[in-house]
């Protein structure tokens, strides 16, 4: 897709806004680490686990992470849009 096809459907800012730096990320970091860090905790719990009680933990821990991740970056892109 060109830069013409993405002016013409409307996508691109106006070239004076344009910048050679990236966006910054809105994303908190320590938060991103956290839900890294309990879905890996829910990953190995669910490995550990073999069909027990642990394993339930696991898939737990790891739907709530995988839940606040998502959660956690549509909130991010909400903040991006509203400045």
């Amino acid at each position: 897709m060109s830069i013409r096809d993405l002016r013409n459907m409307g996508l691109l800012k106006p070239e004076s806004e344009w910048s050679d730096r990236p966006p910054s990320s809105r994303v908190r970091g320590w938060a991103a680490m956290f839900w890294l860090l309990l879905a890996g905790a829910g990953c190995a719990l669910m490995i550990i686990g073999g069909g027990g009680v642990w394993m339930w933990a696991g898939i737990v821990a790891f739907t709530v992470s995988l839940g606040g991740f998502v959660r956690l970056n549509i909130r991010s892109v909400d903040r991006s849009n509203s400045q």
